[in-house]
């Protein structure tokens, strides 16, 4: 996931002068002077950010923080971050902006009294995007597009009239896309910008234009999700967001997905919680994983919790085309598992392809075959196969394999429309387009437990789009899917989930026949879900969230 420059920003990096050229006449267009002291009913936007996240968010800039940086606040509030900041940043430059008077205090006009201080009391939009600075740090105020038609914060007011060389900022956008875009233009080359905004701007039309944006004019290095809020007594959500005005896409992204402020009170390492993106995976990412069904529940737990061995991928072959077959040619073939088509039930009766494993000896046969094979890869272009290519050069033994361990549960890790748990009890090998399972206990209530909508649901909402369909689950994220804990549920449901698994075993994964059962195992949970958190959750609302992964 964290290889090289995506193929279209080649061609975005050139126009990426022009971009911010465009975007530079459009925010130093003369601007209508407007009173600095706005009515108390005037929709400001402003949602005010608490000690906490303030102390994370000046963390952030540390890391490219020189003795003398300029910093800047486009919109400085109750001056929360300037107020917060440490010794650090004592010999920088800091300059606020703040169009409400009224939050400008003796103390906010005093702390700028100091030198290498100051502010201005005024509108962000009037200042001039000749100023560069070394790093910005904002909460930006929000505001939906249909409430920017009057007052210090309309659309007449910061000129929406963007030239047509641009592509036009959407209608929708909020205020916050306004102040982040300029702000970016008044950071120098390789500067830095922290800044705390709604978390619409993953999921929305206007959020597709911003992603874009951020991709022409450098690059995000970090994405904190803060899904419920990251603001005291604001039920939104919010992320934090560190911008870098460079244009080396070969640097990921660092997703961190959170809860509210008390997660940064109680994680010990964000990091345990990290996604890493590539930079282009930002705009097919899905973000959209708001479930409405408490997976932290205790009722749950993450599937790496509940298998006796660690969860890994099936055994891999040295080049798929010269050592899997689908018939056994060789006598040091081992039936494997491949082709998940070819299961067609929710239980592997058979193996369906051949690995080419040796261990020992070598037959006559292998070795005229292996020979053959050695000199079909050496003759592939310089850039195939490298590291086998590598390994016929060093090691004598290079066409050997590691057999994985086996398990009694395999899970195919591109997801279409079935997305299946499939039972392996007499644990056949199987191979790397796997993911191996192995669960002692319970093994048919699991199944039915594995197969209902409440895993499938969270196996998507862990999985990221690959175009046209087509869904991948990466390793990492699998072994973090939240599933029912058997132990957790009343026996009378180990019971009836144990029969609903014996029936799910022989049924059809290619008809709408199991999903009558797969429905029966849902109202089973429902019910025990329902009793446990005291909701109402309904089977439609399983479906429902299902289907805006699919469709």
């Amino acid at each position: 996931m964290l290889n090289s420059v995506c193929e279209p920003y080649k061609e975005l990096e050139e126009v990426v002068q022009t971009f911010e050229e465009q975007l530079e006449l459009f925010f130093s267009k003369e601007f209508e002077t407007k009173s600095n002291d706005p009515k108390q009913d005037e929709n400001l936007g402003q949602v005010f950010t608490s000690a906490i996240l303030a102390k994370f968010m000046i963390g952030l800039l540390k890391d490219t923080l020189k003795p003398n940086s300029f910093i800047l606040d486009p919109c400085i509030g109750p001056n929360t971050f300037f107020k917060a900041m440490t010794e650090d940043f004592s010999k920088c430059n800091l300059k606020g902006i703040e169009i409400d008077n009224n939050l400008i205090t003796v103390e906010t006009t005093k702390f700028y009294e100091s030198p290498n201080r100051s502010l201005i009391q005024g509108s962000f939009f009037d200042f001039p995007v000749s100023e560069k600075f070394d790093l910005v740090i904002q909460n930006p105020p929000y505001v939906r597009q249909e409430l920017l038609t009057d007052g210090a914060n309309s659309k007449e007011s910061i000129r929406y009239n963007v030239s047509s060389l641009l592509s036009t900022i959407p209608s929708q956008s909020n205020l916050y896309i306004y102040f982040l875009l300029k702000s970016i233009l008044h950071l120098k080359n390789g500067g830095v910008m922290i800044a705390v905004i709604y978390d619409s701007w993953l999921y929305s039309s206007f959020g597709k234009f911003l992603k874009e944006s951020f991709l022409k004019l450098g690059r995000l290095e970090s994405i904190y999700h803060f899904k419920k809020s990251a603001f005291d007594n604001v039920e939104i959500g919010a992320t934090v967001i560190k911008f870098v005005k460079d244009k080396n896409h070969k640097k990921s992204i660092s997703y961190y997905s959170l809860n509210d402020l008390n997660d940064l009170r109680t994680y010990n390492g964000l990091n345990v919680n990290c996604i890493k993106l590539k930079q282009q995976e930002l705009l097919t990412y899905s973000f959209n994983n708001h479930s409405i069904i408490n997976f932290k529940s205790s009722l749950f737990r993450e599937l790496k919790s509940i298998v006796s061995q660690p969860i890994q991928r099936g055994t891999s072959a040295v080049v798929n085309n010269h050592f899997i077959f689908s018939k056994n040619e060789l006598p040091e073939l081992k039936p494997i598992v491949k082709d998940v088509s070819q299961i067609k039930t929710y239980t592997v009766n058979k193996e369906n392809a051949y690995i080419l494993a040796i261990n020992g000896s070598i037959s006559n046969e292998t070795k005229k075959y292996l020979e053959s094979v050695k000199n079909e890869i050496l003759k592939t272009p310089a850039q195939k196969f490298v590291a086998v290519k590598r390994d016929i050069g060093t090691k004598i033994d290079w066409y050997k394999i590691n057999l994985k361990a086996t398990g009694n549960f395999i899970f195919n890790y591109y997801l279409r429309n079935n997305i299946d748990f499939i039972y392996n009890p007499n644990k056949f090998l199987s191979s790397d387009n796997f993911y191996i399972l192995n669960i002692k206990d319970n093994e048919l209530a699991n199944l039915a437990i594995l197969n209902s909508s409440f895993t499938r649901l969270n196996t998507l909402s862990n999985s990221r789009s690959q175009g046209n369909g087509l869904r991948k689950i990466q390793l990492y994220e699998f072994k973090e899917v939240k599933v029912f804990d058997v132990n957790k549920l009343s026996e009378q449901t180990v019971n009836k989930l144990n029969l609903l698994g014996k029936e799910l075993m022989k049924a059809s994964r290619y008809d709408n026949g199991q999903m009558y059962i797969i429905k029966k195992i849902d109202l089973v949970l429902i019910d025990e879900y329902n009793e446990k958190n005291s909701s109402s959750l309904a089977i439609d609302d399983l479906n429902n969230e299902i289907k805006e992964y699919l469709n």
